[in-house]
C-alpha cells in the first residue's frame, strides 16, 4: 500500500496517525502541488488527498481510495483477529467536533497559509508549486499571506477561543490521564492541532500541549517548528 498525502493536510494527517498508531506497513508519499504522480494519473474523478494506493499482489491491478475516514476504516479492520483488535468503535467524527472544526477555518486559513511557505513542505518543494500556492492563497485570504501574516495578533484570540471549546469537548484531560481511550475525535482533532504548532505566537493550555504530545509521539507525526510574524 502506498499513501500520496500533502505533509499539510489534516486528512492526510488523520490516515497518516492511524498508520503510525497501528504499526501498519504503508509507503507514504509526499506529493508537491500541481504534479500527478503517474500512478494516479487519469484515474480519480477529482483531484484531492489523501489518496490510498492498493495494488494487488498477484493480478497487478491498482485500487484507489480517497475519503480519509473510509481510509482510515479499512486500515483499522485489516488482520481483525482475538490479538489484533480495531482500535475505534466509530468511524464518524461527532457533531460538537465536526461544528468545531467548521468554526475553525476562516480563522486557521489566515493563521497558517501564511506560514506554510516558511516550513519547507514537500509540497511546495519547486518553484512552480510555491509560486501557485501562494497566488492561489490571496483568493483565500482576501489578502496576501503577506498581509495575513501581519494580522497575526488580530486573529490569534479567535483561534485560541475555539481552542478552549475544543478542549472541554474532547475531554483532552480524560486521554492524557488514561481515563479514556483513544477515538476518532481525537484523531481529527489532533491532526488540526498539529498545523496549529506552526503559529510560534499561539498560546495552549498545558494539557493541550500534553495532548498534542503525547499523540505525535504515539503515532510517530512530527510536529511543526514555529513560525513567527
Amino acid at each position: 500500500m502506498k499513501l500520496h498525502v500533502f505533509d499539510s493536510c489534516p486528512f492526510c494527517v488523520r490516515v497518516k496517525a492511524v498508520i503510525g498508531l497501528k504499526g501498519i506497513e504503508c509507503e507514504i508519499s509526499p506529493m508537491v502541488l500541481g504534479e500527478m504522480p503517474t500512478s494516479l494519473d487519469g484515474k480519480l474523478e477529482r483531484f484531492s488527498v489523501p489518496v490510498l494506493e492498493e495494488t494487488h499482489p498477484e493480478t497487478g491491478e491498482i485500487a484507489l481510495m480517497v475519503e480519509s475516514l473510509d481510509i482510515i476504516r479499512k486500515l483499522d479492520q485489516l488482520h481483525v483477529s482475538p490479538l489484533n483488535q480495531p482500535m475505534f468503535d466509530s468511524y464518524e467524527l461527532s457533531e460538537a467536533l465536526e461544528l468545531r472544526l467548521e468554526q475553525l477555518k476562516p480563522v486557521t486559513a489566515q493563521l497558517l497559509y501564511p506560514r506554510m511557505p516558511k516550513l519547507n513542505l514537500p509540497e511546495l518543494a519547486t518553484a512552480q508549486a510555491l509560486d501557485s500556492f501562494v497566488e492561489s492563497r490571496k483568493g483565500v485570504l482576501g489578502q496576501s499571506i503577506e498581509q495575513a501574516l501581519e494580522k497575526t495578533e488580530l486573529y490569534l484570540p479567535q483561534l485560541e477561543q475555539q481552542l478552549e471549546l475544543m478542549e472541554q469537548e474532547i475531554d483532552v484531560e480524560g486521554l492524557i490521564s488514561g481515563r479514556r481511550n483513544l477515538t476518532i475525535d481525537d484523531i481529527a482533532a489532533f491532526a488540526e492541532l498539529r498545523n496549529f504548532t506552526m503559529i510560534a505566537e499561539l498560546t495552549l493550555s498545558e494539557n493541550m500541549l500534553a495532548y498534542i504530545a503525547l499523540i505525535a509521539a504515539r503515532s510517530n507525526i512530527a510536529v511543526y517548528p514555529p513560525i513567527t510574524r
